[in-house]
């Protein structure tokens, strides 16, 4: 089964992110469908049915996102009708929720909205709960291929905007494909890892990982994706019973657990912050952070976890040399004989935090984020990050050599202070 997505929007080839690709993609593969190809294409009539034209020779679903507006520029409708050689009908139906939008928040409708209420003939009409662009369903039977058979495909007419977009592919469209063109059952899980580079978690887990494994009554896949922080390794089972599919699952987790061991940190929505938090929740321990170059983004990783007031104490941004002396209490001989990027002063700011907040536990962050700041013996990326746990007399200080752009260094030295911290917590070191 083809998928195509056809994103329209001169927006979005002049820089906007188009998240609806990313979106649209994870919600098609939950139901064993997936988008083969995508076309950006800007607010031109015959560009758009260009496009549509030739999605209609090779695709059996296509998607459409954009161009549902009241403007001059919005001109998906018009394009579509064009190709299909169907009339633009006003829909009175569709007039009056348009009207009701506005007269909800007590504003005057503008004219160019009427524009919105002309729907393609034969067309089913997915309501706007959020917007006024209401989205469209066609189904249409056409010629494609060298014999020239006939094919069934599938035209789905969404708006841009995420927030209108969303509700209407979870409450319409995910319902519709799952009855038109039900798949064998699919499902999958992630693994985090965290400590390791792509081609290491290869290394590690190449003798279980194939680029296709077929069974007996299923399919398992593989992925490894590689994210600036993490890598993940995602299994795909494909069957058609729901327990065989699950057996596979769950044998080919446990085989590449086997081969990872403690770098695996979680599974499908989990994060580092979530997983620190349910340890520190389950040994009941308090935590406080020291930050230099991260800036107070530790701080706020770990308070995005719903409840972690009730571990976190205080989170100190001493960026200064004057404020690591006066807050937590680093000696300025150390500064001066070793520097604010060292192992002495990031060890020191962890026992100083740890001191003035009472926590069980403490990190702190030091280093050079760049892009100047560096010299031949401390280069750019040069961080240290240090744990104290003084009822365990445990301490920790590690040296890292991160690479990229400012903030892709800040974000390194966060990922890795929470695994230190992960692992401390485990007794992995």
């Amino acid at each position: 089964m083809k998928v195509e997505l056809v994103s329209i929007g001169t927006e979005l080839l002049k820089g906007s992110v188009n998240t609806d690709i990313a979106y649209l993609g994870e919600k098609l593969d939950s139901i064993g469908l997936t988008i083969e190809r995508e076309t950006t294409v800007g607010d031109n009539r015959e560009r758009i049915e260009s496009v549509l034209r030739e999605a209609l020779n090779r695709s059996d679903i296509i998607i459409t996102t954009g161009g549902l507006g009241p403007t001059f520029d919005d001109l998906t409708r018009e394009a579509i009708a064009r190709v299909l050689k169907k009339k633009l009908v006003f829909d009175k139906e569709v007039m009056h929720e348009i009207a009701a939008h506005f007269a909800k928040r007590d504003l005057e409708m503008p004219k160019e909205n009427e524009r919105q209420a002309y729907t393609i003939q034969g067309a089913k009409v997915i309501p706007n709960k959020v917007g006024t662009a209401p989205g469209m369903i066609l189904e249409r039977r056409t010629r494609s291929g060298a014999k020239s058979k006939v094919k069934k495909v599938s035209i789905i007419m969404l708006p841009g905007p995420p927030r209108e977009m969303r509700p209407m592919v979870e409450e319409v469209l995910l319902p519709y494909l799952k009855e038109k063109y039900e798949r064998r059952i699919l499902k999958k899980c992630v693994l985090h890892i965290s400590g390791l580079t792509e081609s290491a978690t290869y290394e590690k887990i190449k003798e279980v990982v194939e680029i296709e494994r077929k069974m007996e009554g299923g399919i398992l896949r593989f992925t490894i994706l590689a994210h600036l922080t993490s890598v993940d390794v995602e299994i795909s089972g494909e069957g058609e019973n729901e327990l065989l599919v699950d057996e596979m699952l769950h044998k080919a987790r446990q085989e590449i657990h086997d081969c990872l061991g403690d770098y695996i940190y979680g599974q499908d929505e989990d994060t580092l912050e979530s997983i620190v938090s349910g340890l520190l929740l389950r040994n009941r321990l308090t935590l406080a952070v020291a930050e230099s170059c991260t800036g107070g983004l530790l701080g706020d990783r770990i308070t995005d976890v719903a409840g972690s007031s009730v571990y976190f104490k205080e989170g100190t941004v001493a960026y200064s040399n004057e404020a690591k002396v006066r807050i937590l209490g680093v000696k300025e001989e150390t500064l001066n004989q070793f520097g604010a990027v060292s192992r002495e002063t990031a060890l020191e700011m962890a026992r100083g935090v740890q001191r003035i907040s009472g926590a069980d536990i403490s990190l702190a962050t030091t280093g050079i984020a760049g892009p100047t700041g560096g010299t031949p013996e401390k280069p750019v990326g040069l961080v240290y990050i240090a744990l104290a746990w003084a009822k365990r007399s445990v301490e920790i200080c590690k040296e890292f050599r991160f690479i990229g752009q400012r903030r892709e260094i800040k974000e390194s030295t966060v990922a890795s202070a929470l695994d230190i911290l992960r692992r401390a917590l485990m007794g992995k070191d």
